[in-house]
């Protein structure tokens, strides 16, 4: 668990961007955002579940691992 603040997170997922977006956006994205608690009053993202989740995304797999089973389990009865 690497909990990081909304600023940092913003610094280390967003590195390359001309333009990163604000902390108000995401802030306001949190919800939605993988990863992100609330620590108090402050939002905080998990950094290795924001990355598992995204890469999973991006490789076109289910986010969840009960989900992913049961596709293979599904898959193994279909071949």
């Amino acid at each position: 668990m690497r909990p990081v603040s909304l600023q940092t997170f913003i610094d280390i997922v967003y590195v390359d961007d001309k333009e990163p977006p604000s902390l108000a956006t995401i802030r306001r994205r949190c919800p939605e955002i993988p990863g992100a608690f609330k620590d108090g009053r402050r939002w905080r993202i998990d950094l290795d579940v924001y990355y598992e989740t995204m890469n999973r995304r991006v490789r076109g797999l289910p986010e969840c691992r009960q989900e992913l089973g049961f596709l293979q389990n599904l898959a193994e009865q279909l071949t």
